[in-house]
């Protein structure tokens, strides 16, 4: 259960961070003992082997009990527009109170994760919102790399923008699928759109294949007591593995990691995004880079919200039935949802 504390708003470089301990009297530095839990191989270092199949394997989330049921129906389909066919799942409550939907890309390093990892999240955001949700379901390297599921991302968004004329949009992902829900509603602004209007990000990849020695991956800036410097070292090491497999699996021979649509810290157009709202673990190694971004964000005058999960690792959010966390963001982006409405 989440901790019954005020939860104070800070401006910190423009940036409206939120700071949410796992219990009342650790504020930081400390794993959630539920996540330390599942770090009990990590107590020496791992070296990932490249093996897809086995990679893929690694990116499913277990079993996950859904207490939403029939309020909300989940259709599998396919959505095409500019020549593609894209499956999807689509969510619809059984109350819809009005014309407003969010796109939702899942995470799993580029080459895996399936939609169905959040469907028992979508569904309980659906339920309390009311709102229609697409989880998409995209096309995942190395069969096919980068743009093909950004320009599936974007084939969704032309979809709904030509079905649905009166309809808002929330564009949302986890991880990876964070950061091809920024390069398909950039691409969608630059093509002079903006019915995107909100961003609602878990753990976001902003600079994948950023250099491990740099500053977006220097372990030093996280404090944790000693005892547990070590576990989150090798957990920390494990992700730089991932960002190099994924980096691999994902782009194209002799591409740009430095390009916009790749890597979004370094997009241009940020002044015409939308409101955004970026959840995030204490110690989740992608943090560094995610709230550099929330920094670039908020200097062009984007409202940016950084809501930071104290004792939290990466990928927590799909958990609803293990982590209060994970219900937490379930609630953060109904609000979210249902504020569009008054829009």
């Amino acid at each position: 259960m989440m901790p019954m504390r005020n939860l104070d708003t800070v401006k910190i470089n423009g940036v409206n961070k939120i700071t949410k301990p796992f219990n009342d009297t650790v504020a930081s530095g400390q794993l959630d003992p539920a996540v330390l839990k599942t770090m009990t191989n990590l107590d020496n270092p791992v070296q990932l082997e490249n093996n897809l199949t086995e990679l893929r394997t690694g990116s499913l989330t277990p079993p996950i009990k859904d207490s939403v049921g029939d309020r909300v129906t989940v259709e599998t389909t396919l959505l095409n527009c500019q020549s593609r066919a894209v499956p999807v799942e689509w969510l619809t409550p059984s109350i819809i109170l009005k014309h407003q939907i969010m796109v939702y890309f899942h995470g799993g390093a580029f080459y895996g994760g399936q939609a169905s990892n959040n469907t028992a999240l979508l569904k309980a955001i659906a339920d309390h919102s009311h709102c229609e949700i697409i989880n998409v379901d995209y096309s995942l390297a190395p069969e096919h790399k980068a743009p093909a599921g950004i320009l599936d991302g974007l084939a969704v968004i032309q979809y709904l923008q030509q079905a649905r004329l009166d309809t808002k949009i929330a564009i949302a992902g986890d991880s990876a699928g964070a950061n091809i829900a920024l390069a398909v509603a950039s691409l969608n602004r630059q093509l002079g759109s903006h019915q995107i209007n909100q961003q609602l990000l878990l753990y976001p990849v902003t600079a994948p294949g950023a250099d491990h020695q740099g500053p977006l991956w220097d372990v030093n800036q996280y404090a944790i007591i000693p005892n547990q410097r070590a576990r989150f070292e090798h957990y920390h090491d494990l992700f730089k593995q991932i960002d190099t497999l994924m980096t691999d699996y994902y782009l194209p021979a002799n591409t740009d990691t430095t390009s916009p649509l790749i890597s979004p810290l370094n997009q241009l157009d940020l002044a015409n995004s939308p409101a955004t709202l970026i959840m995030m673990g204490e110690f989740d190694p992608f943090r560094l880079q995610a709230w550099e971004y929330a920094e670039n964000l908020a200097n062009t005058g984007v409202d940016t919200t950084f809501v930071q999960y104290q004792g939290q690792n990466h990928a927590f959010a799909p958990l609803i039935d293990r982590f209060w966390q994970a219900r937490d963001v379930a609630d953060l982006m109904t609000e979210r949802l249902v504020s569009l409405m008054s829009d």
